[in-house]
């Protein structure tokens, strides 16, 4: 019986350097293999491939073990949380290894929904059909928590990572794995950069409106100067009249301010 590797399995493994694989074999050589390689029924390696690796150069019989699951997506979904749970990994590398978890778990959930609605009371009054689908809104926001919580990381950070993973460079996304730089760093210029820019006709009426405000407050000057000159009062106290309703400057207040952005 010969253990082999699955291509879609190692490409969910977090990296491992030289030094540490070298670091892995020789132990391994001095103390031999300490755990067993987790294996699937067809004897391809879901958790243990840098051991399975460094048994195979090194020449030695790897000890394994065989797990039994229900379905693929069962199988898929622990071989991508071993790898969460073992290595020391940044926010972003557990972003990375955690999000193929998310359609796992959305499948997972609408799986039990659907198995639910067939044995459960609510077909047998008749008010669920056979094909039932559940709320899609509902079912991405929790398995989105579910799965930000198994990579330890807020559901925040975890939205963010995915953004990230979808639209960011190469180059950036391996600065986040190298630590160089943060998730909140490359999220915000990503967010930065699909802002709309300004077009010809948007600055075209931002000049139009600049040139009605500085004319509104002309006409504002000419008419608080009329209105000033008349010496309009209250008839009762002999204070000036006029002030505004909302702000409740007098004309004086507002003659001074308009005259100060007349000369700017």
């Amino acid at each position: 019986m010969s253990l082999r590797l699955n291509p879609q399995y190692e490409k969910l493994l977090p990296k491992m350097s030289e030094q540490e694989f070298a670091e892995l074999k020789a132990s391994i050589k001095a103390e031999g293999q300490h755990y067993p390689i987790i294996v699937n029924e067809d004897l391809e390696v879901l958790d243990g491939h840098h051991r399975f690796r460094a048994c195979s150069e090194l020449g030695i019989e790897p000890d394994f073990e065989v797990r039994r699951f229900e379905d693929k997506l069962l199988e898929k979904k622990f071989v991508i949380e071993a790898n969460l749970r073992r290595r020391h990994l940044n926010n972003f590398q557990l972003v990375e290894l955690a999000v193929p978890l998310l359609e796992i778990e959305k499948a997972l959930a609408k799986k039990r929904q659907i198995e639910g609605g067939k044995c459960g009371r609510s077909l047998q009054l008749g008010l669920a059909p056979d094909d039932a689908e559940p709320a899609e809104p509902m079912l991405k926001a929790k398995a989105t928590e579910i799965v930000a919580k198994k990579a330890g990381v807020s559901t925040r950070t975890f939205e963010r990572g995915k953004k990230i993973i979808e639209t960011a460079s190469e180059d950036d996304k391996q600065k986040l794995r190298e630590g160089k730089v943060s998730i909140a760093k490359v999220y915000q210029e990503i967010v930065s950069s699909q802002k709309p820019r300004p077009t010809e006709a948007d600055e075209t009426t931002m000049k139009q409106e600049s040139a009605r405000d500085k004319a509104n407050r002309a006409e504002l000057l000419t008419l608080l100067e009329r209105l000033r000159n008349a010496e309009v009062f209250c008839p009762k106290c002999g204070n000036m009249m006029m002030e505004c309703s909302k702000c409740h400057k007098t004309i004086v207040e507002l003659l001074g301010e308009y005259r100060l952005e007349n000369r700017k």
